[in-house]
């Protein structure tokens, strides 16, 4: 009959038990120096071992040849305890025997010398689901045991145990194993069981263990069952989750600002069925380990349980302020996917505030776009001082018989174009007090209906043009101006406008290009042909 992966490599020995050596060593020197307690409580999560441990110490302290703590698991008792046909070592699961009569029937039976070994083991699992009659049922008993008798609590909850059962316990607190060390214990595993594994697909199992021997090693049963090869993508395939090349290339798609193509790899992944849990798990872990390269450098090879030789190149490549912000991010979103109706809307808006920080103006994307913008103020500053000085040179290559009518001309023009400038932009202002108060109740009006739809107008331009309604945004803002444009919200936003003003505009969402373009182009227009350097 076919037995589990981890049933079958179940430790029977404590020299064969891994990552709780503080444990072992201190139960072994107990049963060496016979000071064996009454009362054990062994805490952790699921997988570290704590049944295990429990079968091995109700089998040493009654091995009868017994070495250094050690039970030999060949003299009849271990033998018979291997088999789970020993009487004298009872093993109850809380979790459907949690009642107090089930405690009082536990009682009248302790009473009774063990069969054939020197102490009755009682481990009972899953403690924590008792009920609180059947604890203080067990509270006498367990203050005072037969001498023949031990107790061993096993709970992956110990904050539900009553302080009265604590206070009568040696406890003993499992740690989560490491992934190095599960995935030694794998590489074991698949050389005695003849399964062909990839390193890369057991250290991914190892760490979708998450610290569980046991979990990891179901997991191996199952990706073996799969194919005769177990390759990384296979892994990855049984495991729901992308692997690091896809996560790669998403990320840099975010790092580059660039929407269209994070979309693009969302909706990929979504047709390919990942799970979006799954997804933001591997996109935080692989952000968390490159952060950490980053920051410690060679040292990280004692933090991360991963292989941090693909970490050198990715860590060069992305800010440290970029990493924590879409990790601060996405942990945020990890908390409250679970309970939304719609994960993907939330994935998708969260990539787009990291492709686009104007979205969400936190701090850091303020002081990103106060950098631009001084960037774009000097580079402007610059640009007029080349203006001077190619009017200059121009007025100086005139010819000197044409010089005053030239000079009487370019006056005569400034003269018109600041007039004008002056016209225009008295009639915008006093337009711009309307339209922009009206522009301004609208977003109000909008932030409490439609978030979604005011986070996109939130940096629109408004102004009149031939009694149309315009609103302008930057060039790179272009993936609002799509969106806005759209019937049923351009709709929506001119009946929330129409409520405002009482007149019923033709509404219109455009791009503009930059300040600075703008200039250079009037600059050549002005002056012909003129070659402007940088």
């Amino acid at each position: 009959m076919y037995q589990s992966l981890y049933r079958r490599y179940r430790p029977r020995k404590f020299s064969e038990v891994l990552g709780q050596d503080h444990i072992v060593r201190t139960l072994k020197n107990q049963i060496k120096t016979e000071r064996i307690g009454h009362a054990y409580l062994f805490c952790g999560t699921r997988g570290t071992g704590k049944t295990s441990i429990a079968k091995i110490f109700a089998k040493a302290v009654n091995c009868r040849n017994a070495k250094d703590g050690e039970p030999c698991n060949n003299c009849d008792i271990c033998t018979s305890a291997n088999n789970n046909s020993l009487m004298d070592i009872i093993e109850i699961d809380a979790a459907s025997n949690n009642s107090v009569d089930d405690i009082r029937d536990l009682r009248d039976t302790i009473i009774y010398a063990p069969s054939i070994c020197r102490y009755k083991v009682y481990i009972i699992d899953e403690v924590h689901m008792l009920s609180s009659s059947a604890f203080n049922a067990l509270l006498k008993t367990l203050e005072e045991p037969p001498s023949h008798a031990i107790f061993i609590l096993a709970t992956t909850e110990p904050n539900k145990i009553p302080a009265t059962i604590l206070s009568r316990c040696q406890r003993f607190d499992f740690k989560r194993i490491s992934s190095k060390v599960i995935a030694q214990n794998i590489k074991r595993i698949c050389s005695d069981s003849k399964i062909n594994a990839e390193d890369k697909a057991i250290s991914t199992i190892a760490q979708y263990g998450n610290g569980s021997m046991r979990d990891a090693i179901s997991i191996l049963e199952q990706c073996a069952s799969y194919s005769d090869v177990l390759t990384y993508d296979v892994a990855c395939d049984i495991l729901g989750t992308v692997n690091d090349d896809t996560i790669y290339d998403l990320i840099k798609s975010i790092n580059d600002k660039d929407a269209k193509e994070s979309m693009k790899k969302i909706d990929k992944l979504m047709l390919y069925g990942i799970d979006i849990s799954n997804l933001i798990k591997s996109i935080l872990n692989f952000l968390r380990d490159v952060l950490i390269y980053k920051t410690c450098g060679e040292e990280s090879k004692d933090i991360l349980d991963v292989d941090i030789s693909g970490k050198k190149l990715l860590a060069a490549e992305f800010d440290t302020t970029f990493l924590s912000n879409a990790i601060d991010k996405l942990m945020e979103l990890q908390g409250t996917i679970r309970y939304s109706a719609s994960p993907r809307i939330l994935l998708e808006i969260t990539i787009l505030k990291l492709v686009c920080p104007e979205i969400s103006p936190d701090m850091s994307s303020i002081l990103n776009r106060i950098e631009n913008l001084e960037n774009k103020l000097n580079n402007i500053k610059n640009l007029n001082n080349e203006i001077a000085l190619t009017k200059e040179k121009k007025v100086k290559n005139i010819k000197s018989s044409n010089e005053e009518n030239r000079l009487e001309d370019l006056k005569r023009e400034e003269e018109r174009e600041n007039n004008t400038k002056d016209e225009e932009t008295k009639k915008e202002d006093v337009t711009n007090i309307d339209i922009n108060d009206i522009w301004n109740k609208a977003l109000r009006m909008i932030k409490k209906d439609r978030p979604m739809i005011y986070s996109f107008m939130n940096f629109g331009k408004p102004y009149l043009k031939d009694d149309k309604f315009m609103v302008e945004y930057p060039e790179e803002q272009e993936l609002y101006v799509n969106e806005l444009n759209r019937v049923e919200n351009k709709d929506y936003i001119k009946d929330v406008i129409k409520k405002i003003s009482g007149n019923e505009y033709i509404l219109d969402f455009v791009t503009v290009k930059n300040d600075d373009d703008k200039l250079l182009e009037q600059v050549k227009n002005y002056f012909g042909d003129v070659e402007i350097i940088d």
